[in-house]
């Protein structure tokens, strides 16, 4: 469903709780505790704790294979730099399969 995150707790102003709404893989909620969860494919489709990011899809594929202990570090990007990480990395699995097609 999702990796809890450990550190130093994040604050919430205002409380943990909003509105439920949809939940992309790759959301990081805060619940009460100020632990963050990243989101994964087994995630429930909506939920009602804040919101403070989303990991781009391809760093999804990087934290699923992180294991208990690993260090996360989080870097802003624009939109448009994740669709050209996309690009790159659909390109990267393109010319894999290819090459593998072709017997090497």
């Amino acid at each position: 469903m999702g990796y809890r995150l450990e550190g130093p707790c994040i604050e919430h102003k205002t409380g943990a709780d909003i509105i439920s709404d949809g939940l992309p893989q790759g959301s990081v909620q805060v619940p009460g505790d100020g632990l963050p969860i990243v989101l994964l494919a087994d995630r429930q489709t909506t939920g009602g704790y804040t919101k403070i990011a989303t990991v781009i899809t391809v760093d999804i594929v990087k934290l699923a294979q992180a294991k208990p202990g690993d260090k996360v570090r989080f870097l802003q990007v624009t939109e448009e730099e994740a669709h050209e990480a996309l690009r790159e990395y659909e390109q990267t699995i393109y010319t894999l399969k290819h090459w593998l097609q072709q017997g090497h």
